[in-house]
């Protein structure tokens, strides 16, 4: 039986929801899997049945009201080294347990380097190749990071056999200014890696579809320390609506209960399980601006309004190509209220982004990235060489 570990980013679950898609693919085609992750990554990957050894988190830092915190990260980068180094020594002893013909890496610098100590075939997943921020103007602390992971961490990208980048191919790709202009070769565009489940509606779902007011789903996502507070808005701003707008709204956390409770704008999941069933029924979504989610949004044929994550250069890029897309509007954390919600929700929907989106998702289902990689894995598994272990 072919064997495969897989190691996934451990901030965000965008990183492991497109994993699982590709386990669930290897696991019918016969392959044992065995994974790893961080905090409630993990535990999202362990409801899913799946073994997952668990790492300590190595990741930036966001100030107490959820917003990237640049030069807190860039004191913290020694922490943050050290944390990587402890990683990449425990994924070495997990990998060799485990004994693996592949290894396949979603964003995870550490799996790929103890890959590399152990001489196994590695392929990556990644949708951020450097770091870099859409305000040109940041300053010195942002251009000192965006300079040290193009140039010197995205090298270490190399160590792997190939790197598949879960995206559009030029001119749509969303997460431009993070792939264009890095030094990393060995890339190629698998288009987009979304869930493939429909999801089956409970009682809430089943209400929401018959309502005559336009649906908007509301994801909230990202980091535990990034969600807190837009939750709260998007209940209060939700509830203030519900003359012309019905909402679902997710908190996006994985550890929760799973089950839908009324409010006054609609119903709210603490954990919403069937977000492939709304992201169907719903008229538009709104959602932070994470890769993956943008992605699942594109697929689905629905204009969305973005809410980055307050200074995250990542998040920033990515939805202002959304809406040069003509898919998406950019509403900034620091102005969302009232009227600003219901003026953004009034242009999604009346304007012209639901063709745009239509038209980009049809064009984006034609393409299918799950089976892209396995194929990958199942070639760098069959092509490995005694020697190489």
């Amino acid at each position: 039986m072919p064997r495969v570990y897989i190691g996934c980013f451990g901030s965000g679950l965008g990183h492991a929801s497109r994993m699982l898609e590709v386990a669930g693919a290897l696991r019918d085609r016969g392959w044992e899997v065995e994974m790893s992750s961080s905090g409630e990554v993990a535990t999202m990957i362990e409801a899913r049945g799946y073994r997952c050894n668990r790492l300590p988190l190595a990741d930036v830092k966001y100030s107490a009201t959820g917003e990237f915190a640049m030069k807190q990260t860039l004191v913290s980068s020694p922490w943050i080294l050290a944390r990587t180094y402890h990683q990449v020594e425990l994924e070495v002893s997990h990998i060799q347990k485990f004994g693996p013909g592949v290894v396949l890496s979603d964003s995870a610098l550490s799996t790929v380097l103890a890959a590399r100590i152990l001489r196994l075939p590695t392929v990556t997943v990644l949708n951020q190749l450097n770091l870099t921020s859409s305000h040109g103007g940041q300053g010195a602390p942002a251009r000192l990071l965006s300079v040290g992971t193009s140039s010197g961490m995205g090298k270490l990208w190399e160590f792997s056999d190939e790197v598949l980048l879960p995206d559009l191919p030029p001119p749509y790709t969303i997460s431009e200014k993070n792939l264009w202009g890095s030094n990393v070769e060995k890339t190629r565009y698998v288009w987009f890696l979304t869930p493939s489940g429909k999801g089956v509606p409970d009682a809430a779902g089943r209400g929401f579809a018959k309502d005559p007011r336009v649906k908007v789903f509301w994801q909230v996502s990202g980091p535990p320390q990034t969600r807190a507070g837009l939750v709260k808005q998007a209940l209060d701003l939700a509830g203030r609506l519900s003359d012309r707008f019905v909402f679902v709204v997710s908190g996006g956390n994985p550890s929760a209960d799973g089950g839908a409770t009324p409010f006054a704008g609609g119903w709210y999941y603490s954990w919403c399980g069937i977000s492939e069933y709304y992201f169907a029924a719903c008229d538009a979504i709104i959602s932070r601006a994470g890769h993956g989610t943008i992605g699942q949004t594109i697929a689905s044929g629905k204009p969305s309004l973005i809410i980055p994550i307050p200074r995250q250069p990542e998040q920033e890029g990515n939805a202002e190509k959304a809406a040069r897309l003509g898919v998406s509007i950019v509403l900034p954390q620091e102005r969302l209220a009232l009227e600003s919600l219901r003026e953004s929700l009034g242009a999604l929907v009346d304007g012209g982004f639901g063709e745009s989106a239509r038209r980009l998702g049809a064009w984006a289902s034609g393409f299918n990235a799950k089976d892209e990689v396995v194929r990958t894995l199942e070639s760098a598994a069959a092509s490995a060489r005694p020697e190489r272990r």
